[in-house]
């Protein structure tokens, strides 16, 4: 069994050899084939012919509409025109002075526009038609307005100024002087006092409490009061003195009464210090 064993050894490197080889010839095969494409691909002819699209030969001219002769414009008719060239003297429809000429002073002052031409220097004719130019000119105004024709009938007069209709202004009264009120004070003003003992009307006098008289309780007691506009005490509060003399002095703080005190005249509130002195018997 022995003479007959084969041998087998390890083919790695010729097959990795191998491996190579076949890896090299494919990219080389696919290098070609792809270059052959691009090739293709470059190498053709993608132009359009040019023979048939011709704008020229493909599209026909549009015939253009031929332009309208014009309308001759309308001659602006001149009513009278004759007339107009054959004047001789001017024409006026009032004796107005003109601007180199001193005016006369007047005391009224007239507001009505004037739309009429001054006088000329030569001869002229009043006329109530339209104002007109001699030497032939086609001009003409009434109350301000070009027109064209007419001629003026009427009496040459002297060049003296014409009075114009002025309109008087009538004067009006000057308005009546305004009076300054004098600003009345806030009704919740408030005004101290000080002590107010002797502007009381009826000051009440306090109670002994029997707690007080049991200690013999003595001294002054001071009561914050405030009093409103009719002379009521609405609020007290005993400040300082024995603790058992205060609810008496308030009690009797509150039922005191006093006059209403005005400032401008004016009824406001106030606060003031009663002062209260206790003294056991």
């Amino acid at each position: 069994m022995l003479d007959q064993l084969v041998e087998s050894s390890s083919h790695r490197k010729e097959t990795a050899r191998r491996g190579g080889f076949m890896l090299s010839t494919l990219v080389v095969v696919c290098s070609v084939f792809l270059s052959g494409i691009l090739w293709s691909l470059f190498a053709k002819d993608l132009k359009m012919g040019e023979d048939d699209l011709e704008i020229s030969t493909l599209v026909a001219p549009v015939p253009m509409p031929e332009d309208a002769p014009r309308q001759p414009e309308p001659v602006a008719k001149m009513e009278k025109q004759e007339q107009s060239q054959k004047v001789v003297e001017t024409t006026r429809q009032a004796n107005i002075m003109r601007i180199d000429e001193s005016p006369n002073v007047s005391a009224e002052i007239s507001t009505v526009p004037n739309t009429q031409k001054a006088r000329p220097n030569g001869n002229f004719k009043i006329s109530e038609g339209l104002e007109l130019e001699a030497q032939g000119l086609n001009s003409a105004t009434r109350g301000g307005e070009n027109n064209v024709g007419g001629v003026g009938v009427g009496l040459a007069e002297s060049s003296q100024p014409m009075p114009v209709e002025k309109l008087k202004i009538k004067e009006t009264p000057p308005p009546p002087p305004l009076t300054k009120e004098i600003p009345k004070p806030p009704v919740n003003a408030k005004k101290s006092l000080g002590v107010i003992n002797g502007k009381a009307t009826n000051l009440v006098k306090p109670t002994y409490s029997p707690a007080a008289l049991a200690v013999r309780a003595a001294g002054e007691v001071n009561v914050q009061v405030m009093i409103d506009e009719k002379g009521n005490v609405i609020s007290a509060n005993a400040v300082s003195g024995h603790v058992l003399l205060r609810p008496s002095a308030e009690t009797a703080a509150r039922a005191s009464k006093f006059n209403p005190t005005q400032l401008s005249l004016q009824p406001v509130k106030v606060t003031g210090l009663i002062v209260y002195k206790f003294a056991p018997r």
